[in-house]
């Protein structure tokens, strides 16, 4: 049983059967959205917090082709604390929402832990550094997130911020949680989502520049 000082999210987290159900939207009027959230009584922490994401190939699966992700996390807060995370991330279950299966694990000791992936094989390949403000709620008994985030490196044509609408779901109700982010978004009047992945949308950047300067 789960104890009670852990948040919804973490009890889920432990049941090993959690998906994380997930919508994404580019954020034009950072103001705007504070604004419309705010008069649901829901506010953004004050302070960013700076996370970096390093992504794993594994030794003999293509995650491209798979859909799958490894991700270590390094979240960084302002008073110099940080925070450590593994995470695994199946495939994209449906073509609207970035639902997919998700296993989270808390590190302290992270460089033992990149050791132990290098010695079985598991190759560093890419990162992603993003600022993020946090807000959550509670939405018929289910816990929900908001993720406002700025990526630098995809500021320079566009703003660069986007904001993610997530909860937690077992296998049971992974259709009832995604209707309640869906609702959720189209209160906020957040269109045209956006199925790739921060590392995806760099990528595709990152080529585009390349083959610009050659």
């Amino acid at each position: 049983m789960c104890e009670k000082k852990l948040s919804q999210k973490d009890c889920l987290y432990l049941s090993m059967d959690t998906y994380e159900v997930e919508v994404k939207f580019r954020v034009d009027d950072v103001d705007e959205i504070e604004r419309r959230l705010g008069e649901l009584g829901i506010n953004f922490s004050a302070e960013a917090v700076e996370e970096v994401d390093k992504f794993y190939a594994h030794p003999q699966r293509n995650f491209n082709q798979t859909d799958e992700c490894l991700r270590l996390r390094v979240r960084k807060f302002v008073d110099g604390n940080e925070e450590k995370f593994l995470t695994y991330k199946g495939a994209k279950l449906d073509t609207t929402t970035k639902t997919r299966r998700e296993l989270e694990i808390k590190i302290d000791d992270a460089a033992t832990l990149e050791l132990i992936l290098e010695l079985l094989g598991f190759q560093a390949v890419d990162f992603v550094r993003k600022f993020r403000r946090h807000a959550e709620t509670i939405v018929d008994s289910t816990a929900v997130e908001f993720l406002l985030d700025f990526i630098p490196e995809l500021a320079d044509k566009t703003n660069g911020n986007f904001i993610e609408i997530e909860t937690i779901a077992t296998e049971t109700d992974i259709e009832s949680k995604r209707n309640l982010i869906l609702n959720l978004a189209k209160k906020l009047n957040l269109t045209d989502s956006i199925r790739t992945s921060y590392l995806g949308l760099l990528r595709r950047k990152r080529i585009a520049r390349s083959g610009m300067i050659s």
